[in-house]
């Protein structure tokens, strides 16, 4: 299934604006994983954690899932030189947890709607016309950086914003950082903090019920709940739900996962660094992990009502 860049001519244009299927939830959840699965369809581009494509383009060291530094990526390159100054500011001030509120009630500073929409229309316009793509992955989730972003893209840019709040049992997601540690602390983006093992217990808590709220405030036509573990038990089904959520036919996909094909990455910002090589979606979970006393304590206190909700008991 495979996707070619459209030829200069195509790209000029006028793009029909894209659909948007915005990943929500924490990470460690499968965000990755169903990015690039997603990937794999001929009418979809995957983006990655595309919020953070300004303050990474920022950072000569980090670089796209192609290779290239930003500036340079021939998806991102060009689009990066005619941007404002500020406008990276203005994204993560609209889009951060601090602003939820404000986002919802839809009390935001003329100027910052002006630069958003602007903003926004601009990325997902150029990423179609790139891709020659309909659909275009957002997996961004909701953690503090993030949280309002899937509110932002519809209200203010204007979007059809579908959420897909993809969840995973807080146990897996918790066992992930004992085992690896954080993504940003991985790749040089952060130095470690204390206690950054029981940080993804609030964590988990906090996105997974700002997504809830996020699909509250968009409507229950632009929200879907997938849990990662029934992705992985039975991916064809669950991935026919997305395809009649996002308007995609996805019978290829979903026998493409069954057969163990591996998927590979878009132009992805950020993200789990499973993007980095090529994935086969496992379609069995592993086995719920018995955590260290503390962190077991934690996350009964913490995250047991929610995940209770989720069907993780």
């Amino acid at each position: 299934m495979p996707r070619h860049d459209r030829s200069p001519q195509d790209q000029m244009q006028s793009p029909k604006t894209p659909r948007v299927l915005y990943i929500a939830g924490y990470s460690r959840s499968g965000s990755t994983i169903m990015d690039m699965v997603l990937n794999g369809h001929p009418d979809v581009a995957s983006t990655g954690e595309l919020t953070f494509l300004h303050d990474d383009a920022a950072d000569t060291t980090l670089t796209c899932s192609c290779g290239a530094i930003f500036r340079d990526c021939p998806v991102y390159g060009d689009w990066l030189a005619d941007r404002p100054d500020g406008e990276g500011g203005v994204v993560r001030r609209v889009e951060s947890r601090a602003n939820l509120d404000q986002l919802i009630a839809g009390h935001i500073a003329e100027g910052d709607c002006t630069v958003y929409r602007d903003y926004a229309l601009s990325l997902f316009n150029h990423l179609a016309a790139k891709h020659d793509a309909e659909v275009i992955v957002d997996s961004s989730k909701s953690a503090k950086d993030a949280a309002g972003r899937p509110i932002a893209l519809a209200r203010l840019g204007g979007l059809d914003v579908r959420v897909l709040h993809l969840t995973r049992d807080p146990r897996a997601v918790a066992n992930s950082y004992l085992q690896s540690g954080s993504n940003w602390v991985l790749e040089g983006r952060r130095k470690p903090r204390p206690l950054d093992t029981l940080r993804p217990v609030m964590g988990w808590m906090l996105a997974n019920k700002i997504s809830q709220r996020i699909g509250q405030a968009l409507g229950p036509d632009r929200y879907m709940h997938v849990r990662y573990e029934d992705f992985q038990r039975d991916p064809a089904t669950v991935l026919g739900r997305i395809g009649t959520f996002a308007d995609l036919e996805t019978g290829e996909l979903g026998r493409a996962v069954t057969n163990g094909k591996a998927f590979e990455a878009g132009h992805n910002v950020g993200g789990n660094r499973t993007r980095l090589a090529p994935q086969v979606v496992s379609l069995s979970p592993k086995p719920v992990p018995r955590l260290p006393m503390a962190h077991s304590a934690a996350l009964r206190c913490v995250c047991g009502r929610t995940a209770r909700k989720f069907g993780y008991v």
